[in-house]
């Protein structure tokens, strides 16, 4: 029989943070470039080791737009190497850091401006819906 390995209990996992980050470039970047490209900054300025402990990773993107997921230990050393890239096939790049989280939701509605209705709200407008269909 195989034996299924515990999950770790939330006081012992690495904890995470999101940078909310907007890029100045002339043309709309895809998420799969935006992806190498932050992929490329964090390994150039804090290596293979440190990308590793950092653990980027892109969580949302609409252009100009984005917020990226790291280790909790490491906002600092990700946020450098983002400050620090300067160009993207030949263009220059800017990415202004606008901010750092603990929630994606908190990220969006503070550095982003994008407003999310309350669960609240929506189980309301159907519980209306449905009473107006009877």
């Amino acid at each position: 029989m195989i034996e299924m390995l515990k999950t770790l209990p939330p006081t012992l996992r690495e904890k995470k943070r999101y940078i909310a980050f907007k890029i100045l470039y002339d043309e709309e970047l895809k998420e799969g470039e935006v992806v190498n490209l932050i992929r490329k900054a964090v390994l150039e300025y804090y290596g293979s080791w440190g990308t590793s402990k950092a653990n980027p990773w892109l969580v949302y993107y609409d252009f100009p737009y984005g917020i990226l997921r790291c280790q909790r230990d490491n906002v600092d050393y990700v946020k450098a190497s983002l400050i620090l890239i300067r160009e993207f096939k030949e263009k220059p790049v800017n990415i202004i850091c606008l901010g750092v989280s603990g929630t994606i939701r908190k990220a969006k509605i503070k550095f982003l401006g994008i407003k999310k209705p309350k669960r609240w709200f929506v189980i309301r407008r159907e519980r209306l819906k449905a009473k107006k269909q009877k």
